[in-house]
């Protein structure tokens, strides 16, 4: 079995990771925790706990193992600086235990607002903000400073949705709750914008597969959107939210911003994307990624658990 650190354990990505992993049945896992009680009803045959924390050297002993491979996904949230500390920690300890690989998780926004259309893994990143800067800062940082003999595959995912995550929670109780005119105003905006989402599973699926890869992993960086789904649009995502909740609606003045108008609109807003934004994914479909669920599908399992009461 191949044996998988992995850091961010208990956060939304990474309960799913674990999730699979262990249904995969074809792993051991070691979880660097704070507290073991979050996962103390896991198998200890297949899953060991470590107690530790990132910011503390002296606690990540005995986490890393000879020849395993490190998942990097905690993100430690408006604390710059500690990111920092934390990810030059890691490298200390991955360089004093002969790890084979790290797989760092990013995120797709490191290229920040201005890049419009087609958006590939050569796209120069220009980060806006302290968390696309740090996360950038990050990536920096393990190129530069893993040695040599330690392979590193860099994971960009664009907007993560699924079970527990906060994506898609504000449309839906607009949707849902908010009066007819003021869903009909968003709709008239917003209706040919591209989204950016993809669905935790296939982010999930794209991590194992840079984990297991036979491929050597020199620094390469891989964006992972589900922007290739005919559904990742705002008119598209609006009706499947609305079949799901079971709402006959259609408007009876359907008109939508013309897209150079919508264009414009957003360029006075420097703090989003542009809505014609699209991430490509050929570099990971190469290595052999292939999607496991339909953005269709990944959004009305959300909009399941969100009419149920259920967000966790």
């Amino acid at each position: 079995m191949d044996t998988l650190a992995i850091t961010g354990a208990t956060g939304f990505l990474g309960r799913h990771l674990v999730a699979e992993c262990i249904s995969q049945g074809r792993f051991k896992l070691r979880l660097l925790l704070r507290d073991r009680k979050k996962f103390e009803h896991l198998s200890r045959d297949t899953v060991a706990i470590c107690e530790g924390d990132l910011l503390i050297p002296e606690s990540l002993k005995g986490f890393l193992q000879p020849n395993s491979t490190l998942m990097h996904l905690a993100y430690i949230g408006n604390a710059g600086t500690a990111n920092i500390k934390a990810i030059s920690n890691l490298i200390e300890a991955v360089k004093q235990s002969s790890v084979k690989r790290v797989v760092h998780c990013s995120t797709a926004v490191v290229i920040g607002f201005n890049a419009k259309g087609f958006v590939t893994e050569n796209t120069m990143p220009a980060p806006k903000g302290e968390y696309q800067q740090i996360k950038c800062r990050i990536e920096e940082i393990l190129r530069a400073e893993l040695p040599p003999n330690v392979e590193l595959a860099i994971l960009r995912p664009t907007e993560i949705i699924g079970p527990g995550g906060q994506g898609l929670q504000g449309m839906i109780k607009r949707l849902r709750y908010e009066r007819s005119y003021k869903n009909f105003i968003y709709h008239s905006i917003l209706k040919s914008r591209r989204f950016n989402y993809v669905s935790v599973y296939n982010v999930v699926a794209a991590l194992i597969l840079l984990a297991t890869t036979t491929i050597k992993q020199m620094g390469d960086i891989y964006n992972i959107s589900d922007d290739d789904d005919i559904d990742n649009n705002y008119a598209a995502v609006e009706k499947i939210i609305y079949s799901n909740l079971k709402y006959q609606h259609e408007y009876s003045f359907d008109i939508g911003l013309p897209r150079p108008f919508l264009s414009l609109l957003f360029k006075l807003m420097p703090s989003h994307s542009p809505p014609n934004r699209i991430y490509s994914n050929s570099k990971i479909c190469s290595l052999g990624y292939r999607k496991v669920v339909t953005l269709h599908s990944a959004i009305s399992e959300v909009v399941a658990l969100e009419a149920n009461g259920a967000h966790s």
